[in-house]
């Protein structure tokens, strides 16, 4: 992976390119949206030189006139804030990446940037763009995602090639991308065999997000199965299952360490806004977080900074069997109380929310969650109605 880094980054930050491809994740990157951006970033650096070396010789290219395409991961958070994101910290570091080899979302000005290259954009993680990203529409030629799909505000072109399923990990689609798309170009392993540390990536990630196939929460797919057995029969551990608990307990741990983390840097931890609500999820339940000094406080700023008028908090914690709890949050009751009266009533799915005394003096609706599979991707179906109905606007 140096040669990738080393070549990219100076490439870009020379201006000695070609053809420049963003590859973003969504605003939350978490691992499954870091590691997705990073590994397909590197796989299609690789299958450019595959069919560099096939298509261009020495005596038929002039390398002073020449200039190579680069392919660049974005992780979509400010460089500052990456230290939040506990577990891509420390899993990057594991694999010898650290915040240096990578680019950040302020590192680049991509409103200047885009127009004025030969640019074009990957979606990974997510496929609707936030009204800061609007205008990134136009130059979006892929799209990667593994939520359900929302064409509401979808104004990509006609040929935009999209890959869109419901599986428990982002990194299940990479990983079958990469492999038809290595099949072409040479055989379906060689690009696994040449970067292992982004097989294990991908493998750890999806170990992560379905808790390694936990039948209780019943994140995994097929596919998501299928992939693993794929990159096992690469990755070769010796013990499988000890290998997966392992990667699990590893992560969770690292995800959950939050513990020197103020509440308002908990809510930029994991956050995703929906039109005017602010959806920040936690690797600790709700509850432990509202209980933190100065969380209402925390909470009240953040709504303000990013424009939105309630808080949807979203927490779960698995030290001892899965739990799962959600808040309600608003500076104005009466927002609070329409959006709780909402979400108690949706039965597609049930989200099985049980209401419970507020654990600290915060204003709050505050829930038990019984439907311990509903993560927040079940919740964007909910606030779509929700924004799209014109009661509660």
């Amino acid at each position: 992976m140096d040669e990738y880094f080393t070549s990219t980054l100076d490439k870009l930050r020379t201006d000695n390119y070609g053809e420049l491809t963003l590859v973003l994740g969504n605003e939350s990157c978490d691992l499954d949206s870091a590691v997705s951006a990073l590994v397909y970033s590197i796989f299609l650096h690789w299958q450019y030189q595959q069919i560099k070396c096939k298509v261009c010789t020495k005596i038929n290219r002039n390398e002073d006139m020449y200039k190579d395409d680069i392919f660049v991961a974005i992780l979509n958070v400010a460089r500052d804030d990456y230290e939040l994101k506990t577990e891509v910290v420390y899993f990057f570091k594991e694999h010898g990446i650290t915040a240096e080899k990578l680019i950040f979302r302020n590192d680049l000005d991509l409103k200047q940037l885009v127009p004025t290259k030969r640019a074009k954009v990957v979606l990974v993680d997510h496929h609707t763009l936030s009204s800061n990203d609007q205008f990134l529409s136009p130059y979006v030629t892929e799209i990667i995602d593994h939520r359900p799909i929302d064409k509401s505000s979808w104004g990509y072109k006609d040929d935009t090639r999209s890959t869109i399923e419901t599986v428990g990990s982002c990194c299940t689609l990479i990983a079958q991308r990469v492999k038809d798309l290595a099949a072409l170009v040479a055989k379906d392993v060689d690009f696994f065999n040449a970067y292992p540390a982004c097989s294990d990536m991908l493998h750890s990630t999806i170990i992560l997000d379905t808790v390694n196939f936990s039948q209780d929460l019943k994140k995994a797919t097929p596919h998501d199965e299928d992939i693993i057995l794929f990159l096992e029969t690469l990755l070769k551990p010796s013990d499988y299952e000890a290998e997966r608990k392992s990667k699990l307990d590893r992560l969770s741990q690292a995800k959950s360490d939050v513990s020197s983390l103020t509440p308002a840097q908990l809510l930029k931890k994991d956050v995703k806004i929906f039109g005017s609500v602010l959806v920040p999820s936690f690797p600790i339940l709700v509850q432990e977080f509202l209980r933190k000094p100065g969380a209402q406080q925390a909470l009240s700023e953040a709504l303000a900074k990013r424009e939105c008028s309630v808080a949807l908090l979203l927490g779960m914690d698995y030290k001892e069997g899965m739990k799962r709890d959600t808040a309600v949050y608003s500076t104005q009751p009466e927002r609070a109380d329409r959006l709780s009266a909402f979400i108690e009533q949706w039965t597609s799915p049930p989200l099985q929310l049980s209401p419970l005394a507020p654990p600290s003096e915060a204003p709050c609706h505050y829930y038990k969650q019984l439907n311990l599979t509903a993560t927040r991707k079940q919740y964007i179906p909910v606030l779509n109605e929700y924004l799209n109905d014109k009661r509660f606007i």
